[in-house]
């Protein structure tokens, strides 16, 4: 397993402050969106997950982040409550 330097332990920490900002905001939107705790944790989950891998994402301005935030949960929300309402096969 890979140590991991203390930039790159710092970078993640900086990185993980910036997400907890639009934490509760994520969950938030994604549960108007389905309607059920679990399904917006998951969606809310995934969307910031997602938005951990863009690093264009940090060095946007605050107002442009929460935006991004509003798009990825949208998405998710709506995949996530889509894979509820399909039928089993």
């Amino acid at each position: 397993m890979k140590m991991l330097t203390t930039h790159t332990k710092q970078e993640l920490q900086r990185k993980a402050a910036i997400l907890k900002q639009h934490e509760t905001y994520a969950y938030q939107a994604a549960y108007y969106l389905v309607e059920d705790e679990a399904l917006a944790a998951e969606a809310a989950t995934k969307a910031l997950i997602a938005i951990l891998q863009d690093e264009s994402f940090f060095q946007l301005s605050e107002q442009l982040q929460h935006n991004r935030v509003k798009q990825a949960v949208m998405k998710q929300a709506l995949l996530t409550k889509a894979a509820v309402l399909q039928p089993s096969m």
